[in-house]
């Protein structure tokens, strides 16, 4: 199969479009012949080496967490799903095995979720990581209650779009920040108090909306960006930073002063086990328009390193695909 490979870890220059063997399923696994793959924050972090303390590196190494396409080979034991189902899935990437800027990919079966009706391959490989994430810091790790003032700190982003949506869909009244090009659509989806930090203080922002703190705040940017986000939560609330391997400051000493003004410190990292049924819901939200997807901006697959290049600034609005194949017709 055509993938993108790396031999080495560094900058975008090491991404080459190459030929390597062909995965084949395990048992409980299932391997699907990718349309598109989606592009994450963590995969310029992974390109760099910094996942080394998470998984290994083998070269050729193949990126990507996400991928959308159709089953292609069932591994022994697979139930409820048949080749030429169309599927969408995080992968098995963060096991170990190689990504989704391929042709093909593994996801164990659990892993997996049918793409719902109407709803594109391009647009189901833009859920997987950032959606799930969302999902799970919000209303698993966070528990996020009806009522609640939310603020959303990088609410433009990939994942900080689905953040937005899925904590006005709980009930909870939403504030997000982001830079002054974005103002507008976070207003279309929905947030309450746009605080633009290019020309607001956001600290001053914040106490003008939730004069007591909020209740909840979830940093999807990094900690040098909010020096004082602990401030802004109330005594009793919560505060989950999505963690970025690159600016999470003294993790300890955060969850301390936490624990000292009485806010539950959360760092929320998604977890895939088991994550098809989730995800086949946030699908389903998705296809019914409960949520809208974040703009999206695609890239051919040999072009992945004018990709990498792209999210790598950090100011990318919604998400980024790749497209590997067209299945969609």
């Amino acid at each position: 199969m055509f993938a993108v490979i790396m031999t080495e870890t560094g900058g975008p220059e090491v991404l080459q479009y190459a030929e390597i063997d062909t995965p084949e399923a395990g048992p409980g696994e299932i391997r699907i012949r990718v349309a598109y793959a989606g592009v994450n924050p963590a995969d310029w972090k992974n390109r760099q080496g910094m996942l080394a303390a998470f998984r290994p590196y083998y070269f050729p190494y193949v990126l990507g967490f996400d991928a959308a396409g159709v089953v292609d080979q069932l591994g022994e034991g697979v139930e409820g799903f048949v080749p030429g189902d169309r599927v969408f899935t995080p992968t098995n990437h963060g096991q170990g095995a190689q990504g989704s800027y391929a042709e093909y990919v593994i996801a164990s079966a659990g892993r997996v979720a049918h793409v719902p009706t109407g709803l594109g391959f391009a647009e189901a490989a833009a859920l997987p990581v950032a959606a799930l994430t969302a999902w799970q810091g919000l209303c698993v790790r966070g528990e996020l209650k009806a009522g609640e003032r939310v603020l959303i700190h990088g609410g433009s982003g990939g994942l900080g779009g689905f953040a937005v949506q899925f904590a006005r869909r709980a009930g909870a009244r939403v504030a997000a920040t982001c830079s002054t090009p974005n103002r507008g659509y976070l207003r279309d989806l929905g947030v309450e108090r746009v605080i633009d930090y290019r020309t607001e203080d956001v600290s001053g922002a914040v106490a003008g909306w939730a004069p007591g703190g909020v209740d909840y705040l979830m940093d999807t940017v990094g900690v040098s960006t909010l020096p004082d986000g602990l401030d802004l939560v109330r005594s009793g609330g919560t505060y989950v930073s999505i963690p970025t391997l690159v600016d999470d400051g003294d993790i300890p000493a955060a969850a301390a002063a936490a624990a000292a003004k009485g806010v539950e410190r959360v760092f929320s990292m998604m977890s895939d086990t088991d994550c098809g049924p989730t995800l086949a819901m946030i699908g389903d939200l998705l296809a019914a328009g409960h949520v809208k997807l974040p703009q999206m901006r695609e890239f051919e697959l040999r072009d992945a390193a004018a990709a990498h290049r792209a999210i790598q600034t950090g100011h990318t609005r919604g998400k980024i695909v790749l497209r590997v194949a067209d299945l969609d017709g």
